[in-house]
């Protein structure tokens, strides 16, 4: 036809427009840890920008979605033995862009939404390791592919972190599997360098790091407590090293809040009270948005005592848009967003003494304190914002539909 050029075979296919739609999955939609907080946050700044979001969750806490975010319960998800239909339920009647997986690493669910739109999977964690937790001991991290040469480590390195050898073969099914729909995806999203190394140990080369949004908000008006007050915020889980920062607060002249729940809480309770520092140490449970972002602005500083590399460290970002200095011990992603002497000081992890040297240095100086709050506050707006976020989402988004599109052709 006249006016028309017809392209050359070997053109490239152009690019495909921004995605208009998106599908998340997720375990719960519900706020009750860091990975479904920022889904919940990823998903408001995402119908914000004028997509259509659905998402689906075998479990949904009662609560209303933010505008523009559709949520399908869908209970049957995990169940293997279930028909596929039934267990994306409402979902399937959703013609998506993109799916994006958070924590629904199933290959098979992976294989069948990839029938239908790209798939995009989200790295929280180190989900290729069978301990989940991928060092050996604090300061000692692993960086072995996932594979039987993992055995020998299990049993006789200590990584495997229980005393339940019986669950091993199990645990090891399921990082081969969570494996398998990693390379499944068309795109692999981490959050961090330290699991960007995981995943490309495990080559996998679809990947992409993208930077997390705070998911906790400052309060307009807040002060701080008028005596210096420690914060921790996350699981009393062995790994996050809150045995380490009740140790340290026995040498500390200061309230420590612990905010959280988990399955060492009555542990760490029975700890304060041999350390001799229980009446110094509040126990909160479990904390909404709103009463967290309370405890974040009446801090001195925050602590992340962790004895695992931190796959990033949510709560140190949520502690610098609060404007507060973090004490983080230096593994895993910690050193991607702590500048330590500027923001915050790093410490050796399962050092009690060391952490009690760098709390009483910023709780002794409370101007130096407050110029690193500033310090992480500005670096929060500038790299860890919820527009950064949705920025790299979108273009993530792009590439995974580009990889869809060439896969599809080449079949």
């Amino acid at each position: 036809m006249a006016g028309t050029t017809p392209p050359a075979p070997d053109a490239p296919a152009p690019a495909p427009s921004a995605p208009r739609s998106v599908l998340l999955g997720v375990p719960r939609w519900t706020r009750d840890g860091g990975i479904s907080a920022h889904v919940q946050v990823s998903a408001a700044v995402l119908a914000g920008r004028g997509l259509d979001v659905r998402v689906m969750a075998a479990r949904v806490e009662p609560g209303d979605a933010p505008a523009g975010v559709t949520v399908y319960r869908c209970p049957e998800l995990f169940k293997s033995e279930a028909p596929m239909q039934e267990r994306l339920g409402e979902a399937l009647s959703f013609a998506p862009d993109v799916v994006h997986l958070h924590q629904v690493d199933l290959p098979e669910v992976v294989a069948a939404l990839r029938a239908r739109a790209a798939v995009v999977v989200s790295a929280h964690v180190y989900a290729a390791c069978t301990s989940g937790l991928y060092y050996f001991r604090p300061g000692q991290e692993c960086t072995r592919a996932h594979g039987p040469a993992c055995v020998p480590n299990l049993l006789a390195r200590g990584c495997a972190h229980t005393r339940n050898l019986a669950s091993l073969p199990a645990r090891y099914r399921g990082a081969s599997r969570r494996l398998e729909a990693l390379r499944g995806a068309d795109l692999v999203i981490s959050y961090s360098g330290a699991i960007d190394r995981h995943l490309a140990a495990n080559g996998l080369a679809r990947r992409r790091v993208v930077p997390l949004p705070a998911t906790v908000a400052p309060p307009a008006q807040a002060a701080e407590a008028s005596r210096p007050r420690v914060l921790f915020a996350g699981r009393i889980v062995a790994q996050k090293g809150v045995a380490v920062l009740i140790r340290a607060a026995r040498e500390l002249d200061a309230e420590l809040v612990i905010c959280g729940e988990g399955r060492e809480l009555p542990a760490m309770r029975r700890l304060a009270q041999r350390a001799g520092v229980a009446g110094r140490v509040t126990f909160t449970g479990w904390l909404d948005a709103e009463q967290l972002a309370r405890e974040f602005a009446a801090a001195s500083v925050v602590a992340m005592p962790s004895l695992w590399p931190e796959p990033f460290g949510l709560v140190g970002i949520e502690a610098f848009a609060a404007g507060k200095p973090v004490v983080a011990s230096d593994t895993g992603g910690v050193r991607e967003w702590l500048d330590d002497g500027v923001s915050g000081l790093c410490v050796r992890p399962g050092d009690a003494r060391a952490l009690a040297r760098a709390l009483a240095e910023l709780l002794g100086d409370r101007e130096r304190a407050r110029a690193m709050g500033a310090a992480g506050r500005r670096l929060a707006r500038e790299r860890f914002s919820p527009q950064r976020h949705l920025e790299a989402l979108l273009d993530a988004y792009a590439q995974a539909r580009l990889s869809w599109g060439s896969r599809r052709a080449d079949r």
